[in-house]
């Protein structure tokens, strides 16, 4: 078998509660919890419920990616429009007074957009862009003010064109930027993660799931992933393992470049010092794998919280 840190998901939808056990038999040993637009009384609410979450029997949740609201409703994909606006200081200030806010996906264009990530930086909130129909200066411009992620890159953003730049082009040629990226085969194309591998380097790509399977929402799952009613690309029904996977025989990288991108490369994200590592002092978040990339032992914090 191999042993590897335990894989951190940046990018996932669900009660931390249920999502703790399930997590764990995929090997992922922490994650952020994703929260999208929502009228921003209900947004509170669930910050605050999400907050108030401590410990877990498997994976543990390390806080909020917020993935809304400060998003561009031209590149809404799944998420709901409505509740789409741009940052303002009151509501930023309301948010961020709860805590638990880790990562923030924000669009740059939108106006106020490099005040909130000035704002996110004074926090040690990630602030990474998507869900946006920004050109490449405006991207720029928000690297500049201190973005350092994109959210599910080549999703929810505008495609690569020679001459006419945009936040997916920033994304690949930027080294400041970590892009996370959904590798089920169906939100991104192998050859599409190939060109990603090749013009970041496995040190600047996290692996993600966006899974939606714990959400409830009211989807289509096809192919192995989900479909709104009128065919819309949803969240994905990937695991972190299966990610891992996917890169080694579908993105063509090397298995320790792969478990780096599920485990070292997200703990950077968030720069968490103690995860994503095999090291003396570091935390006992482990996996281990077999061949067939079947999770055989997950431990978190010293303890063995999933056997198969």
């Amino acid at each position: 078998m191999f042993l590897a840190p335990g894989f951190i998901d940046l990018h996932v939808w669900g009660e931390p509660q249920e999502l703790s056990r399930d997590l764990a038999r995929q090997g992922t040993t922490a994650f952020l919890r994703a929260l999208g637009p929502a009228p921003r009384e209900e947004l509170i609410g669930e910050l605050e419920r999400a907050h108030a979450v401590r410990s877990l029997p498997g994976a543990q949740c390390l806080g909020v990616h917020l993935e809304g609201p400060f998003l561009n409703p031209k590149r809404a994909g799944a998420l709901p429009r409505r509740w789409m606006c741009r940052p303002t200081t009151p509501t930023l200030d309301a948010i961020g007074r709860i805590g638990g806010i880790r990562l923030m996906t924000i669009a740059p264009e939108l106006p106020g957009a490099l005040d909130a990530i000035r704002w996110c930086r004074r926090r040690r909130i990630v602030a990474s862009l998507g869900h946006s129909d920004a050109d490449g200066e405006a991207a720029s411009r928000a690297v500049d003010a201190g973005a350092s992620a994109v959210t599910h890159v080549f999703n929810g953003m505008r495609p690569l064109h020679h001459r006419a730049p945009s936040l997916l082009g920033v994304a690949l040629t930027d080294p400041r930027l970590i892009t996370m990226v959904i590798l089920d085969g169906v939100h991104v194309s192998p050859e599409a993660f190939r060109l990603l591998a090749r013009a970041k380097g496995p040190e600047r790509i996290a692996l993600v799931t966006d899974s939606i399977r714990h959400q409830g929402w009211s989807v289509a799952r096809r192919g192995g992933t989900y479909y709104l009613r009128g065919g819309t690309l949803a969240g994905s029904d990937l695991s972190m393992i299966r990610a891992v996977r996917n890169a080694v025989e579908l993105g063509g990288v090397g298995l320790v470049e792969a478990v780096r991108m599920a485990s070292e490369v997200p703990a950077r994200v968030l720069d968490d010092r103690s995860r994503g590592l095999l090291r003396v002092g570091a935390r006992a978040d482990l996996v281990a794998f077999d061949r067939a990339f079947r999770v055989r032992l997950t431990v978190v914090g010293g303890q063995v919280v999933y056997r198969r």
